[in-house]
């Protein structure tokens, strides 16, 4: 039986709260370091920058939804853009990338939110909002977060999606014993949030059993339906043989040539 959205969202919350240290103690002091050099840009797939380079991020109002610990925002900002606001429900996430942008002295405004719950202080202010990686996977509701996503863009402005790609998710994970990379192993289709207690230390791989999260499995056309639904007008996309999910690093070095991930830009109508 579904559940109330916030539900899913408190749940999701309380087991990113547990996971980011264990980033943290991974990763933390690194990025620190390379974020102290200026203009020090964390994306590196040629794929998205090229996207980046043609929508311009040069003097544009940028939020960026589920923004974890901020190092795709601060890169941003680092390429020229204007005032940046990130949101996530991780208040240890929000944390680091406020330290970070303060010590840093990189001029990025980062708030805790539910996406849900996203002030109305701030509908119609921004050029982009972006979506990257892990992002749509938390979302229990996509009609609704879309409908969120079309007020805060002023008219013309653009929604960003860099993702993990559906077809990828039916696919083992790199942790899997299964040994044929390529077998079907899960449904495209599905109803329900998948339950999970598994670690969620992608970065310093801590095997840990967490606290239950709730991960929704979208298509692609329940994507395009939501944007279609909420005046966003599909002006790209693109699908990729590289994995940008921590997951399926196996799939992507067989070089079998399957989506793994995908690039999308939206404009508001």
């Amino acid at each position: 039986m579904k559940k109330d959205i916030r539900y899913y969202t408190d749940q999701n919350r309380e087991a990113w709260n547990e996971a980011m240290p264990k980033h943290q103690a991974a990763s933390k002091e690194r990025l620190d370091q390379l974020f102290s050099k200026p203009g020090y840009i964390y994306q590196e797939d040629e794929n998205l920058l090229q996207v980046l380079k043609r929508i311009d991020v040069q003097g544009k109002d940028i939020i960026h939804l589920c923004c974890n610990n901020g190092i795709e925002l601060l890169s941003l900002k680092n390429m020229g853009a204007n005032h940046c606001v990130g949101i996530d429900i991780c208040d240890e996430a929000i944390e680091e990338a406020q330290e970070r942008a303060k010590k840093c002295g990189i001029d990025c405004e980062f708030i805790r939110s539910d996406v849900y719950d996203i002030s109305e202080e701030l509908y119609n202010s921004f050029d982009i909002v972006q979506l990257t990686a892990g992002c749509i996977g938390w979302i229990p509701d996509l009609n609704e977060f879309f409908r969120i996503i079309s007020h805060l863009l002023r008219v013309n402005g653009f929604v960003l999606i860099h993702e993990i790609h559906p077809f990828s998710e039916m696919l083992p994970f790199d942790n899997n014993y299964i040994e044929n990379r390529l077998q079907i192993i899960e449904p495209y289709f599905r109803d329900e949030a998948i339950v999970e207690n598994g670690s969620l230390d992608y970065v310093g791989g801590t095997d840990y059993v967490a606290k239950t999260q709730y991960w929704f499995v979208h298509t692609i056309s329940s994507l395009i339906m939501a944007l279609i639904k909420n005046g966003i007008r599909i002006e790209h996309f693109s699908e990729h043989s590289k994995d940008i999910s921590a997951g399926h690093k196996k799939q992507e070095e067989l070089d079998a040539q399957i989506p793994l991930s995908y690039i999308l830009v939206g404009k508001k109508e």
